[in-house]
């Protein structure tokens, strides 16, 4: 067992971030319809009302997974942006950052797309129409900056240009995940994005 509580101690957000990693790799070895606060609470080894203090059902874990997912894409985008001048440099960087949380979380695109997820609920529906347009709208705008300072096509339509670079991640993270970790992930993303980088390239 992964007693996330051998790590625990820092603060609550430190403590409740622990406790979604878990969550999902309980999902991603045992598929989500096997996570409960019971099942966390045994994978982390504390009794369930611990959980409950963050979680009062599998409800607003599934809801505390869509948050975890969407300060990550938007930490990734910001870390991306600041350390790399360019925009072709920064969409590199945010490839690789994209490729290396899914092969960490690799239940992320489960959780994603799952009944549970986009089904009933129209709620996380929404939210989770609202973190994808928010990270197309991000990409977009840095896909401009690049248009404008002259690295980038301008005959382009920036969140075009947005969608397809998403658009490297997703089959590829399917096929990863079907194949069991078969499927090179990485070298796929390598070779696509020398393919998107000389399409879209002044």
């Amino acid at each position: 067992m992964n007693k996330t509580s051998q790590g625990i101690g820092g603060s609550e957000a430190d403590r409740r971030r622990e406790f979604i990693e878990a969550a999902l790799r309980i999902v991603q070895s045992e598929g989500l319809s096997s996570l409960s606060i019971s099942r966390l609470a045994s994978e982390v080894g504390v009794v369930p009302s611990a959980l409950y203090r963050h979680f009062r059902s599998k409800e607003e874990l599934l809801d505390a997974i869509l948050g975890f997912v969407r300060e990550n894409l938007r930490e990734h985008f910001e870390d991306a942006v600041g350390h790399h001048f360019s925009a072709l440099s920064a969409l590199d960087e945010l490839l690789n950052r994209h490729v290396n949380m899914i092969k960490a979380h690799g239940a992320i695109p489960r959780v994603l797309f799952s009944e549970e997820i986009v089904g009933d609920s129209r709620a996380r529906r929404k939210v989770l129409g609202e973190i994808i347009r928010e990270h197309v709208g991000r990409i977009a705008g840095l896909v401009k900056r690049g248009q404008d300072e002259g690295e980038i096509r301008k005959d382009l339509d920036p969140e075009a240009v947005a969608l397809m670079f998403l658009g490297i991640v997703q089959p590829a993270a399917i096929l990863w995940h079907t194949s069991e970790g078969e499927f090179d992930f990485t070298e796929y993303a390598k070779q696509a994005w020398r393919v998107f980088r000389e399409s879209v390239t002044v």
